[in-house]
């Protein structure tokens, strides 16, 4: 007898649910290959860290950057595939570590970039999904997402992970005692607990407003430009609508002319890192004729959703980005379904992505 078919999008939305369980699964299974990867970043002492990712993943690392400059104060860049699968380019480094990640560990292109760090002499920490994975075997010490399986093919559960390895590995190799690292994600894992609860009608009424239109914009700054990045990517994904996620920063140049009447423009603004910018923006979005939707605090002249945990006290500011990314998830989904389209096996999308 074959399995049932699953609805539409009960893949997506159980795993939207299950984030806060597998982020303390995540911090409860893997204290020692954290406790590894922060000790190849200290006793490596590098000049400088690379971030090498594909498509989630790669806001992950975008995030990471920001992270590893507030924790370390070293820079950090992210790597260009392209570099070595392109052009067979085989760089030189300075004293550096690349954190490599990846949700499946199978992209060749990442794959390729890995092995030509490795040949450099650069010690790679590889974080994914899967413990046997190529990736996973590739890097000196493998940090596993425990995120569980995803069978959704748009990545929630993994995503969030990904930025929660990362707060980890780089939080322990500033020093960050074991027993505040643990206090820290749990205090977030009962602010998302929260969201995802109060979030999910407030959403769907958003979603039922927002039926009709083919193009959203999504802007914050900081952490947050990862956020909105990812989130756009979500949208696009699941809806097949032209979404963009933007630094505020750069949206006052050029991304502002996707702007017209009626376009949806939701600012990130839970995080304070960048938040007056972000507010500013409303200025310039209604100035065009565009819907200002605020997510994180409540402004005049913009509609905000009331989702109170996304300012839980305790929560670490740089553990916004996991939690804000909530709403935006339900929100791809919720569309999504409201179009009678099904996010979990968006058309012409596959779970692994073969570039080369």
């Amino acid at each position: 007898m074959s399995a049932p078919i699953a609805e539409p999008g009960a893949h997506m939305r159980a795993e939207i649910a299950e984030q806060p369980a597998r982020w303390l699964d995540l911090i409860g299974q893997q204290r020692e290959a954290i406790e590894a990867a922060a000790s190849v970043i200290r006793d490596t002492a590098p000049e400088l860290i690379v971030f090498a990712a594909r498509g989630s993943s790669d806001h992950a690392a975008m995030y990471g950057q920001y992270l590893t400059h507030n924790v370390l104060g070293i820079p950090a860049m992210l790597a260009t595939p392209s570099t070595v699968t392109a052009f067979g380019t085989q760089l030189r480094y300075p004293r550096t570590v690349m954190l490599a990640i990846s949700q499946s560990g199978e992209s060749p292109d990442l794959l390729d970039t890995v092995r030509a760090t490795t040949r450099a002499g650069v010690p790679v920490i590889a974080l994914t999904n899967n413990s046997a994975s190529t990736l996973a075997t590739l890097g000196d010490v493998h940090v596993a997402l425990s995120a569980g399986i995803e069978h959704s093919v748009a990545a929630t559960k993994t995503y969030t992970a990904e930025l929660l390895a990362l707060y980890a590995v780089l939080s322990r190799a500033s020093n960050v005692s074991w027993e505040q690292l643990r206090e820290h994600i749990t205090v977030a894992a009962e602010a998302a607990r929260a969201l995802i609860l109060e979030g999910e009608p407030i959403v769907a009424d958003l979603a039922g407003s927002l039926i009709d239109n083919d193009r959203v914009v999504i802007v914050g700054r900081a952490y947050s430009m990862s956020s909105a990045k990812e989130g756009a990517l979500k949208l696009t994904e699941t809806n097949s609508i032209a979404a963009s996620g933007w630094s505020v920063a750069d949206a006052k140049h050029g991304p502002l002319g996707q702007v017209i009447e009626g376009t949806p423009v939701i600012l990130l603004t839970a995080s304070p890192g960048g938040r007056e910018s972000v507010e500013s923006f409303v200025t310039d979005v209604r100035g065009l004729g565009g819907r200002p939707i605020v997510i994180g605090s409540t402004l005049v002249g913009a509609e905000s959703l009331p989702l109170p945990s996304l300012e839980w006290p305790t929560l670490q500011s740089a553990l916004i980005p996991l939690v804000e990314i909530i709403p935006l998830q339900q929100l791809a989904l919720a569309l999504a379904l409201a179009r009678n389209k099904n996010p979990d096996t968006p058309a012409g999308l596959l779970k692994v992505t073969q570039t080369h």
